[in-house]
């Protein structure tokens, strides 16, 4: 499954998918929106200064997007919980540390964040779509299909849920066929779907 990533889309683990690492396009307006990050540097203009010339301005938000662009994610984290520890109800930041931790290899600690953010913030797509990848990594299709399913209901044009929902339920199909084949091993019509199955899988998985 994917998502917008540092700079372009990547593929990750099975299910294939899109993890959303850009900006949360809150709806309350604290941010750019979800497809798109605000630059890196705001810009602003002063008295006696050209406009070729202007001052950029340095924000805790603006580093650490800095920093997960390069990949930094250790220098990032640490930012991260600089500004949670006198603003712990940022949710651009509280975001940010649960996409940290995936790529730090702590799905358990993302999971926990994004569940939170659901919880408090149900208006935004982006918690619900990572934390449906994380479900469907573990092998909980239920719970992710759930996730995508509210990620789509925040926002019917977030593209990156759409893409992971059409993974998952490739993956669902085939494990539906498995375990009716399992319950009727002499179906005739069910084996020919898994075999064509298995090109699909093979994309959403991420191989060539």
């Amino acid at each position: 499954m994917t998502n917008p990533h540092f700079p372009t889309p990547a593929k990750l683990s099975q299910p294939n998918r899109k993890v959303a690492a850009w900006t949360l396009g809150l709806m309350f307006g604290l941010f750019a929106c979800t497809a798109k990050a605000q630059g890196v540097d705001a810009l602003e203009w002063q008295p006696g200064q050209t406009l070729n010339t202007p001052i950029v301005i340095s924000t805790p938000h603006n580093d650490v997007r800095k920093l997960l662009r390069q990949a930094k994610y250790a220098q990032a984290l640490l930012l991260v919980n600089k500004n949670l520890a006198t603003n712990p109800r940022d949710p651009q930041m509280r975001f940010w540390q649960g996409y940290i931790f995936e790529q730090l290899g702590q799905p358990e600690m993302a999971l926990q964040i994004y569940l939170e953010l659901t919880r408090e913030y149900p208006e935004l797509p982006e918690p619900f779509n990572n934390l449906g990848v994380l479900y469907a990594a573990k092998g909980d299709y239920a719970s992710a299909k759930s996730a995508l399913d509210n990620a789509l209901r925040a926002n019917p044009n977030y593209a990156a849920a759409h893409e992971n929902m059409g993974d998952l339920l490739v993956n669902m199909a085939k494990q539906s066929y498995e375990r009716s084949l399992a319950l009727e091993p002499k179906q005739r019509g069910i084996a020919p779907k898994v075999e064509q199955l298995k090109p699909i899988l093979d994309i959403t998985q991420g191989k060539p």
